[in-house]
């Protein structure tokens, strides 16, 4: 390495502890000021060189920290998303068919609603005329 070239920083990091896009994500965050390597020196390990480029003054003990800070932080990112997948998901898909709007005439013309019955133990799928219905005198003498 010649003189004023500033040194590199190389930690080899276990695939168990930190899954692979978190490595990629926490590499990315350096591409502005670094050349970035990633490796494969064993199988379930990754090895990152960061090399500060020419116009970034950076000491090596700095960019081990901040890359092992950033690691953490993508890792937490990536659980917390993984956790919350199923919200989303939910969340997205319902502000999807909200978006599309209400159902318009010629979908509601095509469903079948009398195709399947269903369970309506509190009466509410009753039609007014059933439910309101006159009732029949009743006979005198009863």
């Amino acid at each position: 390495m010649s003189e004023g070239q500033p040194a590199e920083t190389v930690i080899e990091l276990d695939e168990s502890l930190y899954p692979k896009d978190a490595i990629y994500g926490a590499a990315y965050v350096f591409i502005d000021r670094c050349y970035v390597h990633l490796d494969r020196p064993a199988p379930g390990r990754v090895s990152v060189r960061l090399k500060p480029k020419a116009d970034v003054a950076v000491a090596s003990a700095d960019l081990a920290g901040e890359l092992e800070n950033e690691l953490l932080g993508q890792a937490w990112r990536r659980l917390l998303v993984d956790e919350n997948r199923r919200l989303v998901e939910t969340v997205t898909t319902q502000a999807l068919a909200g978006a599309a709007g209400p159902a318009g005439l010629d979908e509601l013309l095509e469903m079948d609603l009398d195709a399947e019955a269903f369970d309506d133990p509190l009466g509410i799928a009753m039609s007014w005329e059933e439910k309101y219905k006159k009732r029949a005198p009743k006979p005198e003498g009863e």
